[in-house]
């Protein structure tokens, strides 16, 4: 593992005792608060036969405190895996500007400094060629040159040197104009991610200090990106998120937010059962919540059919919600197909498999005679029982004609009201096959023209058919509305 550090020079960066700084020249030397200039003092503290003499009485206090703080972490010179890289961004504008300004860039510092880092800290293993200067051209003083510099310069710096995930990459953002610390940290965090570590070193204390801001600045962002894909009913995706970024949250509330996305992912894959396991290992956990967790779970301990079509009704609304209209039109036919299959049993019909594809042969003999007043089957048996297999397939339209017909001597069953409920659903679903075989594009527009309604009215025929099958009210919300509140509640704080 590498552990980098990017330093800003600044012009407070070099120090020297009283002593040593009186028998410096005056020329190197502000007039007024006999402050360095830094251009003029590095150049000349570079020169060997001061550098040698003076060596020993530089101090370098911004970029010293950080290093005593990594090593402090990583002990690198007992760790044998850890090797540690320097970079420092030294100021160098253009000849063309101001003495007065240009005399105060740092790039002679940071050359001095790499001179003076080498030479003290090789006992740490410390390579010379791993202490890295970079000059920065432009104006300091400027926020937005500042994110043009440093966004060009960091993700260079990071392919060309082959920053890794593994890598810990230290921002000291001490030395430099506010601007450069301000976009050192701002595009620092970008680029590397949770594993930028800001650090901040104050004049009056011995020891930096880490700063939290980019856990805060990432934290902030998957809250941002959880709400889209939350809103999105993105469940897989938003887990996926808060995997790939682990950390950012309190473990009690992240264990318990992947918990809740797991349970919405499986539920949206009508996945019941692994759905109601989801939050056995975070319920205990739990205590404000417990009672939301609890009727979570209540709504998926049932997976029988008649819970998985009221869950359909809920999947179609999310599929109106974010314009995916083939999938609320596959929706309209499993519902549709789902309430004639649990209908006609209940009135006697049989099956040959439990998927439902094809009438029981036995019952289709006991009913012929009904079936064959309705032209589904012949009144004399074929010489050949297989040749009249086809037409025990099941398909929507047969099961309605079984139905209704079964219904003759009862017209005041509700299953009357759910067959009037589901023509209405079963309108657009032809549209179906436009997508599938002559990928013709699927609008809103084209759904409504073709129920003849708007899609909050196709809806209200699936609920209104659902009750009628079975003595249900299904309510307007739908329940992964519930499932994004607590995902918010959650990373809220609220356990």
């Amino acid at each position: 593992m590498n552990i980098w550090l990017l330093a800003n020079i600044g012009t407070r960066d070099v120090h020297l005792d009283p002593d040593s700084l009186a028998t410096l020249p005056d020329t190197i030397k502000h007039a007024r608060s006999g402050m360095l200039i830094p251009r003029l003092a590095g150049d000349y503290l570079r020169q060997p036969e001061v550098f040698d003499v003076l060596k020993e009485r530089i101090t370098l206090p911004m970029i010293e405190k950080a290093l005593h703080y990594i090593e402090s972490q990583y002990k690198l010179l007992q760790n044998d895996k850890s090797s540690l890289w320097i970079v420092l961004f030294g100021t160098n504008q253009p000849e063309y500007t101001p003495a007065n300004f240009r005399d105060f860039d740092t790039i002679s510092y940071a050359h001095l400094m790499r001179q003076w880092l080498f030479e003290r800290y090789q006992r740490h293993k410390l390579v010379k060629k791993q202490i890295l200067v970079q000059e920065m051209a432009d104006n300091p003083a400027d926020y937005d040159v500042m994110y043009d510099y440093y966004r060009n310069q960091l993700p260079r710096i990071a392919q060309e040197k082959k920053i890794v995930s593994d890598d810990r990459v230290y921002l000291l953002i001490a030395g430099g104009t506010p601007q450069m610390n301000t976009m050192l940290l701002f595009v620092g965090s970008e680029v590397f991610g949770i594993q930028a570590s800001p650090i901040y070193v104050s004049p009056d204390k011995d020891r930096a200090a880490m700063l939290d801001i980019v856990r805060q600045i990432y934290t902030q962002a998957l809250r941002r990106n959880l709400e889209v894909l939350l809103q999105a009913y993105a469940y897989a995706s938003a887990r996926k998120l808060v995997e790939q970024q682990p950390d950012l949250l309190e473990p009690w509330q992240e264990s318990l937010l992947l918990a809740t996305l797991r349970y919405a992912e499986a539920r949206r894959n009508l996945d019941l059962e692994r759905a109601a396991a989801a939050f056995d290992t975070v319920f205990q956990g739990t205590r404000s919540l417990r009672e939301e967790v609890r009727m979570l779970q209540q709504d998926v301990s049932d997976t029988s059919d008649r819970i998985k079509l009221q869950e359909t009704i809920y999947l179609a609304q999310i599929a109106a919600e974010t314009g995916n209209w083939p999938d609320f039109l596959a929706r309209l036919h499993r519902f549709s197909e789902g309430c004639l299959q649990l209908m006609a049993e209940q009135l006697g019909v049989t099956w040959n498999n439990p998927t439902r594809t094809n009438f029981e042969q036995s019952w289709w003999h006991a009913h012929r005679e009904r079936l064959s007043v309705i032209g589904l089957a012949d009144a004399v048996p074929p010489a050949d029982p297989k040749s009249e297999d086809y037409k025990r397939r099941v398909d929507r339209d047969k099961l309605r004609k079984i139905i209704g017909h079964w219904l003759q001597a009862l017209p005041a069953h509700p299953y009357l009201d759910a067959l009037a409920a589901l023509e209405v659903v079963d309108r657009p679903i032809p549209l179906r096959n436009r997508q599938v075989h002559d990928f013709t594009p699927i609008s809103q527009e084209d759904v409504s023209a073709e129920a003849h309604m708007s899609i909050d009215d196709i809806l209200a025929h699936m609920r209104h058919a659902y009750r009628s099958v079975f003595d249900i009210t299904v309510p307007d919300e739908h329940a992964y509305r519930a499932i994004n509140r607590l995902c918010q509640r959650i990373l809220e704080g609220t356990r």
